[in-house]
């Protein structure tokens, strides 16, 4: 057999060399071979709380349902009832942070407005006062600013939470909310079905502000 020729050893050669480039742009241009860098973790978002304070909140009217009881001796219970929720807004911070025992909210202090279920248009936020008629600091004019931002949010859901928890309520015995156990079930029951309504915020927590069976 003989030699091969030079134009096919050419070929061969040539074939031989389009072969690396083809691997040169691989790994260079497309990044088949190149060093992986990893993506940074992107931060979970922080939730602003505070312990013994209330972050934004929904306090709905002080109302009575009719329990399931004979109807010969109906049993009513008045209920007023404060639903929490989470925020991400760092302004809250500010509050929790920022003001005293004096001016700040905290569990076991009533609230001053009630949140009705009528739909209308929320006015402007009005600054609060202290008793004695001076105005509050402005760390409490912040709070109250907030907490209108976030009833103007949530608007009419406020009727979609008030005919929840009529529905829930009305469906309890005197027994059922006897109890502190009961009563808590209650919360937890309360909370799940604002949760359904309103996906964002999350839902904190449902406090009792009042609850009278008669």
């Amino acid at each position: 057999m003989g030699l091969l020729k030079k134009p096919v050893v050419m070929g061969i050669v040539g074939a031989l060399a389009g072969v690396v480039v083809m691997g040169l742009v691989y790994t260079f241009v497309l990044g088949g071979g190149g060093p992986t860098i990893a993506a940074e973790p992107t931060p979970e978002p922080t939730v602003i709380s505070s312990q013994g304070k209330l972050g934004p909140r929904l306090t709905l009217e002080d109302r009575v349902f009719n329990l399931v009881s004979p109807a010969s001796a109906p049993v009513y219970a008045k209920i007023q009832a404060v639903i929490e929720f989470e925020t991400l807004d760092p302004r809250w911070g500010e509050v929790f942070n920022s003001c005293g025992d004096d001016h700040s909210r905290r569990i076991d202090d009533a609230p001053a407005r009630a949140v009705s279920a009528q739909p209308a248009d929320l006015p402007p936020p009005v600054a609060p006062a202290t008793a004695g008629g001076e105005d509050v600091s402005p760390c409490a004019a912040l709070e109250a600013e907030l907490l209108h931002e976030f009833e103007a949010e949530v608007g009419t859901g406020v009727q979609l939470i008030e005919d929840a928890i009529t529905t829930i309520v009305s469906s309890k015995t005197p027994d059922d909310v006897a109890t502190t156990e009961g009563k808590e079930a209650l919360k937890k029951e309360i909370q799940h079905a604002v949760e359904q309504l309103i996906h964002e915020p999350k839902v904190s927590r449902v406090l009792f502000l009042n609850f009278i069976t008669q």
